[in-house]
């Protein structure tokens, strides 16, 4: 008798759950690591694994996993980063002599404040190199604190992106996940902090985009990719340095004598 091609064991991933959460779900249930689970029981020979299963893992072990659990392969792509291109990426990865051409076609084709040729032209000197919209210059990963509590629930693919700041569903803001983890095995309270109003409104516009794929604004709908690209171009324009007024001549002395060094420098 041939053996079953589909797992027994197969929950479903979450809403925007993150491939790496919902496979670490997945082995758990198992009592194996992701590794092993991957490596000896997908029938693959040679399977090279990429270091970030959330970046972009090898689509013949996504189509591997859609046959044994019987997850749409479209939907376990769309759990990796390279899955939301070009939505939310125009493309993955960005190497470092492409960088400044996609930060300008991302940013600074969409004017939001101000029209495009009175934007200044910045060239990138990030170290790290700038790997792209939304991505950290280091590997990070953020948690709700009641999310994270629950354990039939997983972790979002959105946590390690600089897009949200809060969770829409608990109204709190994202902690390190590695504080979160380490308070709950200290048994310590977590604080909850709210968002306050404004960046809370665009947290629930953002996560709007991510599970329907428009944004109901006030006065007009716009596309996803429409709203990714708005929110970066209003972010880099407010963060535009102001142009350099007139120096503004001052005394260098009080009528005592004394220098006014110091609040020339507060001014």
């Amino acid at each position: 008798m041939s053996p079953p091609r589909r797992w027994p064991l197969h929950p479903q991933p979450g809403p925007l759950e993150a491939l790496s959460s919902w496979l670490g779900r997945l082995a758990e249930l198992y009592e194996m690591p992701v590794h092993d689970l991957l490596r000896h029981n997908l029938g693959l020979v040679g399977l090279t694994l990429s270091d970030d299963l959330d970046v972009d893992p090898p689509m013949t072990m996504l189509a591997a996993l859609a046959e044994k659990t019987g997850v749409d392969l479209a939907r376990l792509r769309s759990m990796t980063l390279a899955g939301w291109v070009p939505w939310l990426f125009d493309r993955l990865p960005v190497h470092a002599q492409d960088a400044q051409t996609v930060f300008d076609a991302y940013v600074r084709d969409n004017s939001v404040l101000f029209a495009r040729k009175a934007q200044a032209h910045h060239i990138l000197r990030f170290k790290p190199e700038w790997a792209g919209p939304w991505l950290f210059p280091r590997p990070a990963l953020r948690a709700c604190p009641d999310c994270i509590a629950d354990p039939d629930r997983g972790l979002s693919l959105m946590w390690r992106l600089a897009l949200m700041t809060s969770c829409v569903e608990h109204d709190c803001r994202l902690l390190e996940i590695s504080e979160v983890r380490a308070a709950r095995i200290l048994g310590r309270d977590i604080l909850r902090e709210p968002l306050e109003a404004p960046r809370a409104t665009l947290d629930r516009y953002t996560h709007q985009a991510l599970t329907t794929g428009r944004v109901a604004l006030p006065g007009r709908t716009v596309h996803a990719g429409v709203w990714f690209r708005l929110l970066r171009s209003l972010l880099d324009e407010v963060s535009l340095p102001r142009a350099p007024k007139a120096p503004t001549e001052r005394p260098c002395c009080s009528r005592s004598g004394r220098p006014l060094a110091t609040r020339n420098a507060r001014g």
